[in-house]
């Protein structure tokens, strides 16, 4: 049977990733024919996904910026099977994002039921053996050759790609991983076989907030200063973290599509210390909320160095100075994509 044969679209816009020792090796990787198949790609590939920022690190192995080395690895072999296979850098994004979902970037030895792996499938699902599942180049391989067959993915979105594919309980889970998907791919994509470049044809920045909402959003904010903290509170009389911001975006005519201070760095495209801007978020208390891991508190930068704030139980929503060089914060900035327009 004939390989998958891809035709490239034209690049407008690329981010150079440069050459690295391969951590997937070049032998390792055994073209897998994929059936009678041949696809454009779009003129567009990155359409309706956010930007990746530029010198972003995606981890450094040691499990407190990112991903672990671990992960770093299983991302690797992902995006590397990708691109032995000629897939699109958008479906390389929905692997990723499956693989986040489904896994953590983990290669787990258990899972519901009989899923185990990066991507949870199962045996008795006829996805291969075990030892074949627990193999992350198989499971990458074979992960790709369902994503190819689905009709029209590279027009869904990433989330219902994925979904597509793994046939999940839970069909909007892939969602909340996209952006930190995008950072990975264009973070390792040159780390893996060789060099290569990153194609962001199409895709929106992340700095494309609607224009005179960020200001807007925090004047609003800025005007609960005083009012009582109160934990599940979105206001107007009274506010918990992440509540604030939902309602200075709602006060802006905008519906941010997630709640909790998790759920915001889900989505939130990373910013480097020191380049964050007024309207970004800034996450702190990591890992301290039982059952939720990810920051526990969530602040707003009004201007650099200063930030809004509904702090806790029995301290008012109010204005302080921060300093990332004495406190443990990590920057955010929320795409467009999680604005929806209010009627």
């Amino acid at each position: 049977m004939p390989a998958l044969v891809m035709t490239a679209s034209p690049v407008r816009r690329r981010i150079a990733a440069a050459a690295a020792a391969a951590t997937v090796g070049a032998g390792a990787l055994a073209v897998v024919m994929l059936g009678s198949l041949t696809m454009s790609a779009a003129s567009a590939p990155m359409a309706g996904v956010s930007c990746p920022v530029a010198d972003v690190p995606v981890g450094d192995g040691d499990g407190t910026t990112g991903l672990k080395s671990d992960q770093i690895r299983n991302a690797q072999v992902i995006i590397g099977v990708g691109q032995k296979l000629r897939v699109p850098l958008r479906g390389q994004i929905v692997a990723i994002a499956a693989a986040l979902q489904e896994s953590g970037l983990q290669n787990l030895g258990h899972g519901d039921r009989d899923s185990l792996g990066l991507f949870q499938m199962r045996p008795s699902q006829g996805w291969g053996t075990r030892s074949q599942i627990m193999d992350p180049q198989y499971a990458a391989r074979t992960f790709y050759q369902h994503l190819v067959r689905v009709r029209g993915w590279e027009a869904m979105s990433i989330n219902d790609a994925a979904q597509a594919v793994e046939r999940s309980g839970f069909p909007d889970a892939y969602a909340k991983h996209e952006t930190r998907a995008v950072q990975i791919v264009a973070g390792l994509a040159g780390s893996t076989d060789g060099a290569t470049q990153v194609d962001t044809t199409g895709c929106t920045a992340v700095t494309d907030t609607p224009s005179g909402a960020t200001q807007t959003a925090l004047r609003a904010m800025l005007q609960q200063v005083g009012k009582p903290y109160e934990w599940g509170a979105t206001g107007p009389d009274s506010f918990d973290c992440s509540g604030l911001i939902v309602y200075g975006w709602r006060q802006a005519g905008y519906q941010l599509k997630v709640r909790t201070s998790q759920q915001m760095y889900d989505i939130a495209t990373p910013v480097r210390r020191g380049e964050e801007k007024p309207g970004d978020l800034i996450f702190t208390e990591m890992d301290k909320q039982a059952g939720a891991p990810g920051p526990a508190h969530v602040l707003i930068v009004v201007t650099p160095g200063m930030a809004v704030e509904a702090p806790r139980t029995g301290l008012d929503v109010r204005v302080r100075k921060y300093n990332p060089d004495t406190e443990t914060m990590k920057f955010g900035r929320l795409p467009t994509s999680s604005l929806g327009r209010l009627a």
